[in-house]
């Protein structure tokens, strides 16, 4: 791993753990400890980092849900939003009802979820998973410029949770 791509990571834990520094040492340490793992198995130019990230900060920092799993994805956004004192208004009584996470679809939820974090000066964010699943995170909305520079650094495309993949 370059040291660009290196000081890439661990920008990019930073932003999204958000000021939480013991979280950030934790999940770089997860992250050096896979890479090493990984970089045994394969060449490091067929280590994809952004999987790495995924994996060490999963329902920690960032989410990663099925295509059709609105269930989890609302599960795993409120937890994301209570770390920044966030509620999400989903426009039911009962986000956990099978009639509404059936006839709704997580790029619908995830820009219901975008909105609401912007007017707290959040961002919710999405990157291309290049799968049939959705991955993300919250970062304050002040940081979104850089987290367009990490996403280029990182050579993976990041977009607002405006405009779902």
């Amino acid at each position: 791993m370059s040291t660009t791509d290196e000081a890439a990571v661990k920008r990019l834990l930073e932003l999204i753990n958000l000021d939480d520094s013991a979280a950030v040492e934790a999940q770089w340490a997860a992250f050096e400890e896979e890479l090493d793992a990984q970089s045994d198995d394969e060449s490091d130019d067929e280590v994809e980092l952004i999987w790495i990230i995924k994996d060490v900060i999963d329902w920690e920092s960032g989410f990663f849900v099925d295509w059709k799993d609105t269930e989890s994805f609302i599960a795993s956004v409120e937890a994301l939003a209570e770390r920044v004192d966030v509620s999400i208004d989903w426009g039911v009584d009962d986000p956990d009802d099978d009639e509404f996470l059936d006839n709704t679809s997580v790029p619908d939820l995830m820009e219901a979820a975008f909105e609401q974090l912007r007017t707290h000066g959040y961002t919710l964010w999405n990157w291309a998973t290049d799968s049939d699943c959705y991955g993300g995170w919250i970062a304050k909305s002040a940081d979104d410029e850089e987290m367009l520079s990490l996403a280029d650094a990182l050579g993976v495309e990041f977009r607002t949770g405006d405009m779902p993949f």
